[in-house]
């Protein structure tokens, strides 16, 4: 018999509730901005050690985010909010090509 595996953000959710999924969403976000800055300052110090652990920890930090937004997308509308991606990537893409054209 094949088993027929469940949407792991459902799974997620059911075990875990919408409140806590939320709450954990915030929680990682804010340790993505700390990573974000500690790996900030490493570059500036030129400590190849400090570096290391801070990409270490920032490359960490941005799964754990990227998988609470996919969780995140997954309970309000992942077709509408990867249209919305779309639609703010291609925004920000005419952005880029304006801006490369202008510094020409």
């Amino acid at each position: 018999m094949i088993k027929v595996r469940k949407n792991p953000y459902k799974v997620l959710l059911d075990a875990f509730g919408e409140d806590v999924q939320f709450r954990c969403a915030v929680e990682e976000m804010g340790e993505l901005i700390q990573a974000i800055c500690k790996y900030k300052r490493a570059q500036e110090s030129g400590d190849k050690e400090k570096l290391k652990i801070a990409l270490e920890n920032l490359r960490e930090e941005i799964a754990d985010v990227s998988i609470n937004m996919e969780e995140l997308s997954y309970m309000f509308g992942e077709k509408e909010v990867e249209e919305i991606k779309k639609y703010k990537l291609e925004r920000a893409l005419k952005r880029a090509e304006k801006k490369n054209l202008e510094e020409e």
